[in-house]
Order: structure tokens, then sequence, then C-alpha cells
């Protein structure tokens, strides 16, 4: 646990960090993760370019500090992003304005800001690792649930609002198989990349292009 913490120290800072990803200024507000240090929302952001085409309607969830709802937007998406935590959402917001981007965000848990709108995709980078939110320090931006219940709402959920949905795993889950079998038999394993030491999946839920 005291690894645990002393990671997420140095990933979740107490002053703004200044980034660059794929080209564009990124800016992390204190109490938001940093996609940078955590890798797997920088990596996710270059990503996603390649799933978007122009004019479609496109739901984040989970955007902490915007990076990847910025990406589908700069992609030519109309994109709706959604956190469960305010200060997030303030993040985001304020990344979409600095980068001159129209980005709806708001405040909620999954799909529950959405209610029965409906996009042409979805992609998540969610809590992964399996604990409840109150056993872990910043326990609801890392603990997806025992039973991995995040990642089950979310592949039970995605077909009411979207024909596919994008969901990334760090080789962390290696060590918990039960994740990949959270998202249900309709996930098939899109890109496997070793991004900066650490190998992420992305995992497409629905048809595929």
């Amino acid at each position: 646990m005291r690894l645990v913490t002393l990671a997420l120290a140095r990933w979740h800072s107490r002053r703004p960090h200044a980034h660059v990803v794929n080209g564009a200024p990124l800016i992390v507000l204190p109490g938001v993760f940093d996609p940078v240090m955590t890798k797997v929302g920088a990596w996710l952001s270059g990503v996603v370019r390649e799933l978007v085409l122009p004019g479609e309607r496109w739901l984040e969830l989970g955007t902490g500090s915007g990076v990847v709802a910025c990406a589908l937007a700069r992609a030519g998406a109309h994109v709706v992003a959604t956190d469960l935590d305010e200060e997030s959402v303030r993040n985001a917001r304020f990344n979409a304005e600095l980068n001159g981007l129209h980005i709806d965000v708001r405040v909620g848990d999954l799909y529950a800001p959405v209610h029965g709108e409906r996009f042409d995709g979805i992609v998540a980078n969610l809590p992964f690792w399996p604990a409840t939110p109150g056993g872990l320090p910043l326990g609801r931006a890392f603990a997806a649930g025992e039973d991995f219940e995040l990642l089950r709402r979310f592949a039970a959920g995605y077909a009411d609002h979207a024909p596919r949905a994008y969901v990334v795993l760090s080789e962390a889950f290696t060590r918990f198989p039960e994740a990949r079998v959270a998202l249900g038999h309709d996930a098939r394993l899109l890109r496997r990349s070793r991004y900066r030491g650490e190998w992420l999946d992305l995992f497409e839920l629905g048809a595929s292009r």
C-alpha cells in the first residue's frame, strides 16, 4: 500500500503541471491525475484520432484533464466528456478553452449525465485497480471495485448510447485477468503498444470500423 501511495503522490500533483501532448498545450491542475505521468491518457489521446471521422458525435468517460476529449475535438468530433470529479471537469473545460475547442464537459458517474443521448463512439480511460474506492488513497479516481464493477458497468451500458466503445487497459492488468473478463465477450483487442516502458491495450466493444 505504501508503494501505491507514493506512486499516487507523483501522479496526483499538488501544483499545476504544463505539458505539450501531440503538439498541443495541456495544463494539469492540482488534484487531477496527470495523463503524461500516468502515460495512459497521453497515449490514448494519440490513438483516438485514428478512430474519429469529422462531424461524428463522441462521448469520453472519465475525462480527467481533458487530454483525450481535446484530441477528439481536434479530429473534428463533436465531444461530450464526463467525469465524477468536479475538479477534473473544471480542468477539462480549462484545457478546451486553452486550445480553442468546444467541448461539453459534464459532472456525473459514467452514463448518468448523457441519459437518452446517442453517439457515434465512446472512449474511456477508467480507474483500473481492483479495490473499493474507500480502500485506496484517491479511491474514486483509482479504484474500479473489488470485482472491476466499474468496467462491468461500462461494458453493460455502452450499447444504449453508441454502436461501439473503446477502453484502454495498462499492463497492470496482466496481474488481474478478471479485468478483461469484466469487459465481456463483446470486447476484442484492437491495439497493443509499448509506450514509455509500459504495455497498453486498446479494446473495442461493438461493431468494428
